[in-house]
């Protein structure tokens, strides 16, 4: 609901423009994962094929936020061949059901390096912004917080359930735990994507 703020400054730059989109996909999602779930069919699949679209989309995001052309160039190749990869690995390379903790991997390596990109540009401009009137700074740092603290608690699940797969009721608590903590990163991280859109609607100044 926060990312239709948005709409009441215009013009509205693209990466926030679909956000809104992009939380009512990810909604319509959960929904879907949740009734497989319930219904004891694996949700994993339906999973590994938005885990593509969504890093697709952080990619593009990033590209938004980035003034050197050239890397905004190489942003846009990287989108594709990335999918091209991930939707390969998925239906014919590893073939699985399952978390596809490949894709994920790389995906995530990709989000941090050009979020801390981002970042180096951002802070090698001579022109003065105050960062926390600064939408992308938002947007950028929830993504950054996100991936670096998700694919750790990612990689524990999927470690832990395979090593574990024949007790999994024994150590059901902790599985429990990983989810539980998962769930505050998102949470923060939906934090700092909501100050992003707050301060997108603020009148802001700049300062030589």
């Amino acid at each position: 609901m926060i990312s239709l703020l948005v709409f009441l400054k215009r013009p509205v730059p693209p990466y926030l423009k679909f956000f809104p989109v992009y939380f009512f996909c990810a909604l319509i999602l959960g929904m879907r994962v949740e009734w497989l779930s319930n219904h004891n069919r694996y949700s994993t699949g339906v999973s590994n094929v938005w885990g593509v679209i969504e890093f697709c989309y952080f990619f593009f995001i990033v590209h938004e936020t980035i003034d050197n052309k050239k890397v905004r160039r190489m942003i846009l190749f990287i989108i594709l061949i990335f999918a091209s990869f991930a939707y390969t690995n998925i239906y014919f390379i590893q073939k699985k059901v399952g978390f596809n903790s490949v894709n994920f991997t790389v995906g995530c390596f990709i989000i941090v390096s050009l979020c801390i990109y981002y970042f180096v540009e951002l802070f090698q401009k001579t022109e003065f912004q105050p960062l926390f009137k600064l939408p992308s700074f938002w947007i950028v740092s929830g993504l950054l917080f996100n991936n670096v603290l998700s694919f750790p608690l990612f990689a524990l699940d999927n470690f832990m359930e395979t090593l574990t797969r024949a007790n999994y009721d024994k150590y059901r608590v902790l599985f429990g735990n990983i989810d539980v903590i998962n769930n505050i990163v998102v949470m923060l991280t939906s934090v700092l994507y909501s100050v992003g859109f707050l301060f997108w609607i603020l009148p802001r100044r700049t300062t030589l």
